[in-house]
Protein backbone atom coordinates (compact mmCIF):
# COMPACT_ATOMS: atom_id res chain seq x y z
CA UNK A 1 0.00 0.00 0.00
CA UNK A 2 1.53 3.21 -0.84
CA UNK A 3 2.05 6.16 1.65
CA UNK A 4 -0.90 8.97 1.62
CA UNK A 5 0.29 11.96 0.16
CA UNK A 6 0.09 15.22 2.57
CA UNK A 7 -2.33 17.83 1.42
CA UNK A 8 1.26 19.69 0.31
CA UNK A 9 2.42 16.88 -2.11
CA UNK A 10 -1.24 16.90 -3.54
CA UNK A 11 -1.51 20.33 -4.59
CA UNK A 12 2.39 20.60 -5.82
CA UNK A 13 1.61 17.42 -8.26
CA UNK A 14 -2.21 19.39 -9.22
CA UNK A 15 -0.18 22.26 -9.98
CA UNK A 16 2.66 20.53 -11.84
CA UNK A 17 -0.11 18.76 -13.87
CA UNK A 18 -1.88 21.60 -14.94
CA UNK A 19 1.46 23.34 -16.16
CA UNK A 20 2.18 20.37 -17.85
CA UNK A 21 -1.04 19.90 -19.87
CA UNK A 22 -0.81 24.22 -20.62
CA UNK A 23 2.22 23.62 -21.48
CA UNK A 24 2.36 21.20 -24.91
CA UNK A 25 3.71 21.90 -27.81
CA UNK A 26 0.74 23.37 -29.37
CA UNK A 27 -0.29 25.31 -26.97
CA UNK A 28 3.17 26.80 -26.39
CA UNK A 29 3.23 27.65 -30.25
CA UNK A 30 0.02 29.17 -30.16
CA UNK A 31 1.09 31.63 -26.98
CA UNK A 32 4.09 31.88 -29.67
CA UNK A 33 2.20 32.71 -32.57
CA UNK A 34 0.14 35.42 -30.31
CA UNK A 35 3.39 37.36 -28.96
CA UNK A 36 4.83 37.62 -32.19
CA UNK A 37 1.51 38.72 -33.46
CA UNK A 38 1.22 41.48 -31.04
CA UNK A 39 4.40 42.87 -30.18
CA UNK A 40 7.07 41.68 -33.07
CA UNK A 41 6.56 44.16 -35.59
CA UNK A 42 7.06 43.03 -39.30
CA UNK A 43 6.80 39.28 -38.54
CA UNK A 44 3.88 38.11 -40.45
CA UNK A 45 2.66 39.87 -43.72
CA UNK A 46 -0.83 39.37 -43.50
CA UNK A 47 -3.35 36.79 -41.36
CA UNK A 48 -2.97 34.37 -43.75
CA UNK A 49 0.96 34.06 -42.34
CA UNK A 50 -0.93 33.59 -38.79
CA UNK A 51 -2.91 31.15 -39.93
CA UNK A 52 -0.83 28.67 -41.56
CA UNK A 53 1.82 28.72 -38.74
CA UNK A 54 -0.76 27.62 -36.58
CA UNK A 55 -1.94 24.93 -38.61
CA UNK A 56 1.72 23.66 -39.92
CA UNK A 57 3.16 24.03 -36.26
CA UNK A 58 0.49 23.32 -34.16
CA UNK A 59 -2.76 21.93 -35.58
CA UNK A 60 -1.45 19.49 -37.43
CA UNK A 61 0.84 17.73 -34.40
CA UNK A 62 -2.35 18.34 -32.17
CA UNK A 63 -3.65 16.08 -34.35
CA UNK A 64 -2.08 13.13 -32.81
CA UNK A 65 -3.67 12.86 -30.11
CA UNK A 66 -6.96 12.46 -31.24
CA UNK A 67 -5.27 10.07 -34.41
CA UNK A 68 -3.49 7.91 -31.94
CA UNK A 69 -6.85 6.74 -30.51
CA UNK A 70 -8.67 6.34 -33.86
CA UNK A 71 -5.87 4.27 -35.38
CA UNK A 72 -6.13 0.77 -34.06
CA UNK A 73 -2.36 -0.28 -34.73
CA UNK A 74 -1.04 2.84 -32.76
CA UNK A 75 -3.67 2.79 -29.80
CA UNK A 76 -1.98 -0.73 -29.00
CA UNK A 77 1.06 0.93 -28.58
CA UNK A 78 0.12 3.31 -25.70
CA UNK A 79 2.16 5.94 -25.22
CA UNK A 80 4.73 4.87 -27.01
CA UNK A 81 2.46 4.55 -30.65
CA UNK A 82 1.48 8.11 -29.44
CA UNK A 83 4.58 10.07 -28.93
CA UNK A 84 5.53 8.24 -32.63
CA UNK A 85 2.50 9.59 -34.42
CA UNK A 86 3.34 12.79 -33.04
CA UNK A 87 6.61 12.78 -34.00
CA UNK A 88 5.60 12.15 -37.55
CA UNK A 89 2.65 14.84 -37.91
CA UNK A 90 4.96 17.45 -36.48
CA UNK A 91 7.90 16.89 -38.97
CA UNK A 92 4.88 16.84 -41.80
CA UNK A 93 3.78 19.98 -40.08
CA UNK A 94 6.90 21.35 -40.06
CA UNK A 95 7.77 21.07 -43.33
CA UNK A 96 4.88 22.02 -45.10
CA UNK A 97 5.28 25.30 -43.07
CA UNK A 98 8.64 25.84 -43.47
CA UNK A 99 7.74 25.21 -47.56
CA UNK A 100 4.81 27.62 -47.41
CA UNK A 101 7.04 30.40 -46.04
CA UNK A 102 9.54 29.37 -48.78
CA UNK A 103 7.26 29.70 -51.51
CA UNK A 104 4.74 32.05 -50.52
CA UNK A 105 5.37 34.20 -47.87
CA UNK A 106 9.37 34.90 -48.53
CA UNK A 107 9.35 36.75 -44.96
CA UNK A 108 12.71 36.17 -43.68
CA UNK A 109 11.82 36.03 -39.81
CA UNK A 110 8.96 33.15 -41.01
CA UNK A 111 11.70 31.29 -42.85
CA UNK A 112 14.01 31.61 -39.46
CA UNK A 113 11.38 30.14 -37.52
CA UNK A 114 10.40 27.61 -39.36
CA UNK A 115 14.01 26.30 -39.94
CA UNK A 116 14.36 26.25 -35.91
CA UNK A 117 11.49 23.82 -35.83
CA UNK A 118 12.19 21.54 -38.54
CA UNK A 119 15.79 21.23 -37.32
CA UNK A 120 14.42 20.61 -33.77
CA UNK A 121 12.04 17.71 -34.83
CA UNK A 122 14.58 16.04 -37.02
CA UNK A 123 17.50 16.50 -34.31
CA UNK A 124 15.05 14.74 -31.46
CA UNK A 125 14.26 11.89 -33.93
CA UNK A 126 18.02 11.23 -34.46
CA UNK A 127 19.12 11.64 -30.89
CA UNK A 128 16.21 9.31 -29.79
CA UNK A 129 15.46 7.16 -32.35
CA UNK A 130 19.23 6.45 -34.21
CA UNK A 131 21.27 7.61 -30.88
CA UNK A 132 18.91 5.83 -28.73
CA UNK A 133 19.34 8.51 -26.15
CA UNK A 134 16.25 9.95 -24.48
CA UNK A 135 16.02 13.73 -24.71
CA UNK A 136 12.45 15.34 -23.89
CA UNK A 137 10.47 16.47 -27.21
CA UNK A 138 8.30 18.48 -24.29
CA UNK A 139 11.92 20.49 -23.16
CA UNK A 140 12.52 20.85 -26.80
CA UNK A 141 9.16 22.37 -27.53
CA UNK A 142 9.33 24.40 -24.28
CA UNK A 143 12.43 26.09 -24.94
CA UNK A 144 11.62 26.92 -29.05
CA UNK A 145 8.84 29.78 -27.79
CA UNK A 146 11.51 31.05 -24.65
CA UNK A 147 14.75 31.25 -27.11
CA UNK A 148 12.75 33.48 -29.99
CA UNK A 149 11.08 35.35 -27.43
CA UNK A 150 13.99 36.63 -26.21
CA UNK A 151 15.18 37.05 -29.40
CA UNK A 152 12.09 39.08 -30.97
CA UNK A 153 11.56 40.93 -27.60
CA UNK A 154 14.32 41.67 -25.81
CA UNK A 155 14.85 41.73 -22.12
CA UNK A 156 11.11 41.29 -21.53
CA UNK A 157 11.04 38.12 -23.11
CA UNK A 158 13.81 36.85 -21.45
CA UNK A 159 12.50 37.17 -18.14
CA UNK A 160 8.98 36.38 -19.23
CA UNK A 161 10.74 33.07 -21.30
CA UNK A 162 12.95 32.28 -18.23
CA UNK A 163 10.10 32.30 -15.68
CA UNK A 164 7.94 29.94 -17.91
CA UNK A 165 10.52 27.25 -18.58
CA UNK A 166 11.80 26.86 -14.90
CA UNK A 167 7.80 27.01 -13.80
CA UNK A 168 7.41 23.77 -16.98
CA UNK A 169 10.94 22.18 -15.95
CA UNK A 170 9.57 22.45 -12.19
CA UNK A 171 6.31 21.03 -13.20
CA UNK A 172 7.52 17.73 -15.40
CA UNK A 173 10.53 16.65 -13.05
CA UNK A 174 7.42 17.09 -10.15
CA UNK A 175 5.20 15.03 -12.27
CA UNK A 176 7.55 12.37 -12.88
CA UNK A 177 7.06 12.70 -16.53
CA UNK A 178 10.73 13.42 -17.70
CA UNK A 179 13.73 13.01 -16.01
CA UNK A 180 16.03 16.51 -15.29
CA UNK A 181 18.42 15.22 -17.53
CA UNK A 182 16.06 14.56 -20.46
CA UNK A 183 14.02 17.71 -19.99
CA UNK A 184 17.27 19.65 -19.86
CA UNK A 185 18.26 17.66 -22.98
CA UNK A 186 15.34 18.43 -25.16
CA UNK A 187 16.63 21.98 -24.10
CA UNK A 188 20.18 21.36 -25.69
CA UNK A 189 19.04 20.22 -28.79
CA UNK A 190 16.57 23.06 -29.59
CA UNK A 191 19.26 25.78 -28.41
CA UNK A 192 21.59 23.98 -31.14
CA UNK A 193 19.03 24.04 -33.98
CA UNK A 194 18.38 28.05 -32.77
CA UNK A 195 22.00 28.29 -33.75
CA UNK A 196 22.35 26.47 -36.66
CA UNK A 197 18.74 27.72 -37.96
CA UNK A 198 20.78 31.11 -37.42
CA UNK A 199 23.83 30.15 -38.74
CA UNK A 200 22.57 28.75 -42.24
CA UNK A 201 19.85 31.93 -42.51
CA UNK A 202 22.34 34.01 -42.10
CA UNK A 203 24.52 32.48 -44.75
CA UNK A 204 21.81 31.83 -47.26
CA UNK A 205 21.21 35.89 -46.43
CA UNK A 206 17.61 35.21 -45.14
CA UNK A 207 18.09 37.18 -41.80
Amino acid sequence: MQPQRSMTERVKLFLAYVIRIISIPPVMVCLLVLVLALFADGFFNNEIDIAAMLVCLALIPLAAYPLSWMIPCVRKKGREGQRNLAFVLSLSGYVLGWLYAKLFSTNRHQIFVYTIYLLSVLLLLLWNKVFHLRASGHGCSVTGPVVLSGYYLGLAGIIIGAVCYLSIFWASVTAKRHKWDEFLGGSVLCIFACGLAWLVCHYYQII
